[in-house]
């Protein structure tokens, strides 16, 4: 199975200025504001969640009455209280102690409070803990930590046997449509004579282009978030990413094994027999194959059917993890030559030999965006995106949930 390309994998994390928390309280934007103001965001929130745990990774919330909650990064606590609805037991991890008056506030005005075990403003990294927990979240930050293997492994032994894991990443390959719209915007910016990409000048460049598409998601969030969020974040580059055969690697050496993921992709197992049974090895590497094959649905966002799906070499995998690096490198201060950056001519290929004609047309509008952003030329550039007809209504698939399971096998001693 292919493997991250060695540029990218050279790319060291704790090179890269701040960390996640650093740039959203030096900004003092919430990336992802949940407003529970009434009954009906309280209902419309609490039935996203349902739908992300219960139907995409599998956890029926109800099973969650008594049992032993961790959760790190929980921000101020709206994700929290869906758990503690349905009678969890919550230790709570939150480094940004701004935040926890008003999480406290939020489980007092819920009558909630009695289920918080215990709230701490620890990080991961300094957290100890003797016991075992049934569940363990790290959603919207873990990725982005220079010690990231190291916290994941850390999450997997604060695991009871058989326990779960919910982790959230961006995903290498799945966000390379999100990265093409950042490398567009700060081409438009480097043409535009504009030198400070966070600044309103940027703003308002970035909602000439995107303001329309984004206006038609179903999002959690303003403009103004994604824009700081993603287009200009100094964190949304090739060493923070992560992807499913890297992740996949520490969840064996973890002593845990995949048990769901949302978007839910992995059809390896549908369609067989319950007494066929696999080891952990042998169920990751059909998991991987099948990844391989669903790789034009991480890079669109279409559905892959089975007749359809053609795998993704090895060359194609390392082409947009090399194009990835070259992105984040122009992206990471203004100023850089665009030279670098060009469509992989393996990707083209690939794309190009589709039977799908919608994924055929991704790629010729891909490859004139590439070209477009070589142009002089701001209005050739915002011109040529605004034509496009797939991209337009296309955001790749770049954030991904992954549950794991640790393995009955795998009782150790805890050393934390």
């Amino acid at each position: 199975m292919a493997q991250t390309n060695k540029k990218q994998a050279k790319q060291n994390p704790a090179a890269l200025p701040g960390s996640l928390l650093d740039y959203y309280q030096q900004n003092r934007f919430n990336p992802v504001p949940i407003a529970l103001e009434n009954q009906a965001a309280w209902e419309s929130h609490r039935a996203k969640r349902l739908n992300l745990y219960q139907r995409h990774l599998g956890i029926p919330l109800a099973m969650l009455r008594d049992r032993s909650v961790l959760e790190f990064g929980c921000n101020s606590g709206e994700n929290s209280l869906v758990l503690a609805s349905f009678g969890a037991n919550l230790t709570l991890v939150e480094p940004n102690d701004q935040v926890l008056p008003q999480l406290k506030m939020r489980f007092k005005e819920f009558k909630l409070e009695g289920r918080i075990v215990e709230l701490s403003s620890e990080s991961i990294d300094s957290f100890k803990s003797t016991r075992l927990y049934d569940i363990v979240l790290a959603e919207g930050f873990l990725y982005t930590l220079p010690n990231r293997d190291e916290m994941f492994k850390k999450i997997c032994k604060l695991l009871i046997p058989g326990g779960l894991a919910v982790i959230s990443f961006n995903d290498r390959y799945g966000c390379l449509l999100e990265l093409t719209k950042r490398l567009l915007l700060w081409r438009a910016c480097q043409l535009a004579g504009i030198n400070d990409v966070h600044s309103e000048a940027s703003l308002h460049l970035a909602q000439q282009l995107f303001g329309e598409d984004f206006a038609k998601l179903n999002a959690s969030r303003p403009f103004y978030a994604w824009w700081k969020d993603v287009l200009v974040n100094p964190l949304l580059v090739s060493a923070y990413l992560w992807s499913y055969p890297e992740l996949l690697s520490l969840v064996e050496k973890a002593g845990c094994e995949f048990y769901s993921s949302s978007p839910m992709w992995n059809l390896s197992e549908h369609y067989n027999w319950y007494k066929n049974v696999f080891d952990t090895r042998s169920r990751h590497g059909q998991l991987l194959k099948e990844w391989s094959r669903s790789f034009p649905f991480f890079l669109t966002g279409f559905p892959v059917s089975s007749a359809e799906g053609e795998p993704a070499t090895n060359e194609v995998v390392a082409a947009i993890a090399e194009v990835i690096a070259q992105i984040s490198e122009y992206t990471t201060a203004a100023g850089r030559s665009i030279n670098p950056v060009s469509y992989p001519s393996a990707l083209d290929d690939y794309l190009g030999k589709s039977r799908d004609s919608r994924v055929r047309r991704f790629n010729i509008e891909m490859k004139g965006l590439f070209q477009a952003a070589r142009s002089s030329q701001l209005q050739d550039l915002i011109s040529t995106y605004h034509r496009t007809k797939h991209v337009r209504n296309l955001w790749g698939t770049p954030y991904h949930y992954l549950c794991i399971n640790k393995l009955p096998s795998s009782v150790a001693p805890l050393e934390i």
